[in-house]
């Protein structure tokens, strides 16, 4: 019985010490800053956009207000706002959908 509870005392002291390490951050939710020259297309975004589709994986250049921003769509949330990624852009949903297009190594087309 007690190698029992000490074992599973070091189970648990292992989980909690490897747990923050595995915290997920907002980069891992909505992607990340882009290769300027790496982009597939140019979205050119207006007070009248409604909304912004894109895959998963693929950079964009997201032209706002005279400013470009390049991002690379490889976070796990599958809607996120605008302004996460433009500061000052107006509120807009960004569809990300599933695609192997532009993951790593799938060769593209």
């Amino acid at each position: 019985m007690k190698r029992t509870i000490i074992a599973a005392a070091l189970l648990a002291t292992g989980v909690l010490t490897a747990a923050p390490s595995f915290a997920l951050t907002q980069a891992d939710g909505i992607g990340e800053p882009g290769v300027p020259n790496n982009f597939t297309r140019t979205i050119h975004v207006t007070l009248q956009t409604r909304s912004i589709n894109v895959y998963d994986y693929e950079t964009v250049n997201l032209e706002f207000n005279g400013k470009t921003t390049t991002w690379q769509f490889d976070g796990t949330r599958q809607v996120l706002n605008l302004q996460d990624i433009v500061p000052g852009a107006p509120s807009i949903n960004v569809y990300v959908e599933p695609s192997d297009r532009f993951a790593p190594d799938s060769g593209g087309s």
